[in-house]
């Protein structure tokens, strides 16, 4: 049993998986009869079977599936998808108990450090000599920040989420009886069976805000102290001197800011999200405080205090003080009481100040550029009580106790809250802003032309804009904005974000906002454009380009140089610290030139962006746009960060945590905590590697133009040349039932979609993963490699050495071998079986196959393999065990989709209405099953 058996643990994974495996045998035999248990079983030894290799196996379970009911289908489907569900959560569980038990053997003096921590950061780096003094500059410069997004790529339900927590918090309760545990975790299981596993509704932007607040609430605020303290007690074994910052991990948010797509979100719901987030961070805080006043009872009759506490406490026991009333509550001699009492009722003032006052709404008879009146809220500030107020209290009551005989008690709760209010402040994460450039464009175009000043903007070169929009900048800020008149509903969504941000930048401070991104950035006039808008405005941010496609990563230093010699762009660039974000897609860069070019193309970029950068004297933080698998920059946090540390060179780094990314990631204590750690072992150790970098040996980077070249070409030919390519993806996935999965509050994809191009990088992605082709994850890798590999013995030794020696050519051959292993073609020609026109379905399909075994062979061939993992035994092992129980999943999809699109082809009038509702919703639970045995959406 957990926590007590002394089997090898990964016998007591197997036997913890199991044990609830039978559980749910048991469910399903209970509440949905014996036939339902046997059809199960039947369907699992089919598989099983088949992946072994029996000849007619594959057959006799296509038969069996075909001749499933709506209904049946619905229990298999609901069968599968459980007990993925619970192997995943065994596996959490066996990690949290491994990771607990050699962190405690570390604290015991025993062992190694735990692999890729902060100590073994900190070891690695005094292996190479880093002395105190280079160490501390580090660390003095170290900025790590993770920006939570609500991408739509979260199959799962809240509540099926909460579900599993609370399995997961019943098998750490070790104390529990064998027969108390086993009847709740047999209830956990009833009640997962009998929860949908799909929405009814699509979720709005603030239930999404909801979302993310629920793991800086449930997780983080525990964590981030945890974090703390490992840094410090490494530091005062390896590094003794060397003092940890107080705030090097932070957090920012696009959810409730990204309105790239999303017409929901809308300026109301950007204000509520901010006032959310103050909200919950105060209430949490709050109860802290309250906490502390009760603990830190210490009494002066028994030891001394600072001269800084005791400054404080006469402060708020003056007569004139609005506080003073604590000082006649609380005895004089127990000063921590009072401080933090105090601390604790100001907080709760800025909450009841909250409640009383809104961002928003803006009057509708009031939208035009003008500031609205209503954003000038009424409320002086609490004695100018801020965020800085509450670290600087805290750090004097940890100073003053560390000081005197209660030394212990700085390291507990107080320590924590010091943390906690360093690294979140009043709000839990700094929201972003982000909107697509051609909206700038739309807006700056009406204003104009109501202005009499430019009769068709659009219609202008880039060089025409830019001349147009420097003259605008460099006018005095007069009577543009009162000649615009009211605006459109379209302007307005431009605009009246920034009047927001204004307003909250004034109301909750500027460290409640993040940055504004502009997306598809591909020129100068797309930053000039809300720089100019800013200015109308008379509100400015840190304004961040995205450069996603190829063209515009090429095109990002010349885009850098010519806003950096900018007049007015280098005077906003002055008066924000002359720091500036680039952002870089890693999504779209692979939809549009595939695998291995996108990868070539983001490590250039990173490099000749640092040295634009440098060469301006500008402090950069490269923003990397990640999604959660390997064809959109997901896989491991740290191997990614070191295989292309060259942003990294100021010690700062911006990371997206998208979609489903957030509850793997973060939803359990011990795993975020683990995570968490390994981004700082990546961050520390790169800043180092950027610092001290070689250039790749030129031979190497030949080879990567060659090869990314003929990448490409490959990619492009299927993807974009290829006649009937957009059908055959179309019909050979679930694509069109991905987009009515109700899993965000973003539209899934454009409704007009008629090229690639028009295509959203998640869906697209989240549709091949499904029918396990996984093509964005290797297409065009082979071609490359194979290539290279025909150019004889030389060429084939400089391959495999670039492998062995260099990070970025490595990470990018093992990223792809987990797409490789997690694609089937057996199971993608079941999909192909979809496509209606045979020739098509044909010759696509060969072209696809043949692309994937020539990339299998030449990654094995470079990486002297056996087998595809086989550097990723346990992964490869996972994956193996893992097929047989995807496997049924796959085939009750495609066979209902079989029968879905028949009836909608049949039946345009909807005469089968209810008949496709129940086939529809098979198809989304099996979507969700397929996503929870690879582990992987979009």
């Amino acid at each position: 049993e957990p926590g007590t058996s002394r089997a090898h643990p990964r016998e007591q994974l197997s036997a913890l998986v199991s044990r609830l495996g039978r559980m749910l045998g048991k469910v399903i035999q209970s509440l949905e009869g014996e036939g339902a248990f046997a059809l199960v079983e039947q369907i699992r030894r089919l598989a099983k079977e088949s992946r072994a290799g029996a000849p007619t196996a594959a057959e006799h379970l296509r038969d069996l599936v075909h001749h499933l009911s709506p209904r049946e289908a619905y229990t298999m489907a609901l069968a599968f998808t459980t007990y993925f569900e619970l192997v995943n959560l065994c596996e959490e569980h066996y990690r949290n108990q491994r990771l607990a038990t050699r962190r405690a053997e570390r604290l015991a003096g025993n062992g190694e450090p735990v692999r890729e921590s902060i100590e073994a950061a900190l070891l690695e780096l005094k292996a190479q000599g880093v002395s105190a003094e280079q160490l501390q500059d580090m660390l003095n410069q170290l900025s790590i920040e993770l920006v939570f997004t609500a991408h739509p790529t979260e199959a799962k339900r809240r509540v099926v989420l909460t579900r599993l927590r609370r399995l997961a918090n019943l098998l750490k309760q070790e104390a529990l009886t064998r027969t108390s545990l086993e009847a709740s975790l047999h209830r956990e299981i009833v009640a997962l069976w009998l929860t949908n596993r799909t929405r009814e509704t699509r979720p709005t932007v603030l239930d999404e805000v909801n979302t993310g607040l629920w793991f800086f609430d449930n997780t983080l605020w525990e964590v981030l102290p945890q974090l703390q303290a490992d840094l410090s007690a490494a530091l005062a074994v390896h590094y003794p001197g060397v003092r940890s910052p107080r705030r090097w991990l932070t957090f920012g948010s696009w959810i409730g800011g990204d309105r790239d797509g999303n017409p929901n979100v809308t300026p109301e719901v950007t204000a509520e999200t901010l006032r959310m987030h103050r909200r919950a961070v105060l209430d949490k805080a709050y109860r802290a405080a309250r906490e502390l006043s009760h603990l830190l009872c210490i009494s002066t009759d028994h030891d001394t205090v600072t001269p800084e506490l005791k400054a404080l406490v006469e402060k708020i026991s003056a007569p004139d003080h609005r506080l003073r009333f604590l000082s006649a509550r609380y005895p004089s001699n127990e000063p921590y009481r009072l401080l933090m009492a105090a601390l604790a009722e100001q907080i709760a003032e800025l909450s009841r100040q909250l409640e009383r006052e809104r961002l928003y709404p803006i009057p509708r008879s009031a939208r035009t550029l003008a500031l609205s009146p209503s954003l000038s809220l009424s409320i002086e500030p609490l004695h100018d009580f801020r965020e800085s107020s509450a670290q600087q209290l805290m750090a004097v009551v940890c100073d003053s106790l560390r000081q005197g005989r209660a030394a212990p008690l700085a390291e507990g709760e107080a320590a924590e809250l010091r943390t906690q209010l360093d690294v979140f402040g009043f709000h839990w994460a700094r929201l972003d802003i982000r909107q697509h450039s051609s909206m700038h464009e739309a807006a700056i175009a009406e204003i104009l032309r109501r202005c009499e000043q430019c009769d068709n903007y659009a219609a202008l070169d880039e060089a025409q804009r830019v001349a147009l929009l420097s003259a605008l900048l460099a006018q005095p800020n007069a009577s543009t904005l009162d000649r615009a008149g009211a605006l459109s509903d379209e302007a307005r969504f431009v605009t009246e974000p920034i009047e927001v941000a204004r307003a909250a930048s004034r109301e909750y401070g500027e460290e409640a906002l993040g940055v504004y991104i502009i997306s598809m950035t591909d020129g100068l006039s797309d930053v000039l454009e809300p720089l100019l808008l800013m200015k109308w405005l008379r509100h400015e941010m840190d304004i961040v380009p995205l450069f996603e496609t190829r063209r515009d990563l090429q095109q990002a230093p010349h885009i850098l140089r010519a806003m950096f010699e900018h007049p007015a762009y280098r005077e906003h660039l002055r008066k924000r610290g002359n720091a500036q974000v680039i952002m870089l897609g890693y999504s779209d860069s692979n939809k549009d030139c595939g695998y291995i070019t996108a990868n070539w193309e983001l490590y250039k970029a990173q490099a000749a962006i640092v040295e634009t950068c440098r060469a301006y004297g500008v402090r950069l933080t490269l923003f990397h746009g990640r999604g959660g698998t390997i064809a959109r920059g997901g896989g491991p946090t740290a191997r990614a960060i070191l295989a292309q540390p060259a942003g990294l060179i100021n010690g700062r780094i911006r990371i997206t945590e998208q979609g489903e990314v957030l509850s793997s990631r973060y939803h359990d204590p011990g795993l975020a905590r683990r995570h968490l750690e390994q981004v700082m072992y990546g961050a520390l150790l790169g800043t180092y590697a950027a610092r001290n970098a070689r250039p790749a040996p030129e031979a190497w980077v030949h080879t990567m133009e060659h090869l990314a070249e003929v990448g490409f070409r490959a990619y492009r030919q299927l993807v974009y040349e290829t006649p009937g390519f957009l059908a055959f993806w179309k019909q050979a996935t679930p694509i069109d039932e991905i987009s009515e999965l109700k899993v965000g509050s973003r539209p899934a994809f454009r409704r007009q979609t008629r090229s690639v191009e028009d295509l959203r990088a998640i869906p697209w992605v989240f549709s091949w993963m499904q029918s396990r082709f996984v093509l964005p994850g290797w297409y065009g890798l082979g071609s490359a490699l194979s290539t290279g590999l025909a150019q004889g013995e030389a060429a084939r030794e400089c391959l495999r050495q670039m492998y062995r020696e260099w990070s970025f050519f490595r990470t990018m051959i093992d990223n792809a071998q987990q797409s490789l292993a997690k694609a089937d073609m057996g199971i993608a020609s079941l999909y192909a079986t979809l496509v209606e026109d045979e020739a098509l379905r044909e010759r696509i399909f060969t072209q696809i196959k043949a692309e994937f075994d020539r990339t299998c062979e030449a990654v094995l061939t470079i990486t002297g393999q056996s087998a595809i993992l086989d550097n990723e035994p346990v992964l490869q092992s996972s994956i193996r065990l893992r097929n047989p129980y995807v496997d049924p999943l796959n085939y009750i999809q495609v066979e209902m989709l079989h029968r879905l699109r028949a009836l909608q082809r049949a039946n345009p009038s909807g005469s089968h209405a209810e008949e496709i509702k129940v086939l529809r919703r098979v198809v989304e639970l099996t979507i969700n099953g397929v996503s929870a045995g690879l582990r992987n959406t979009g």
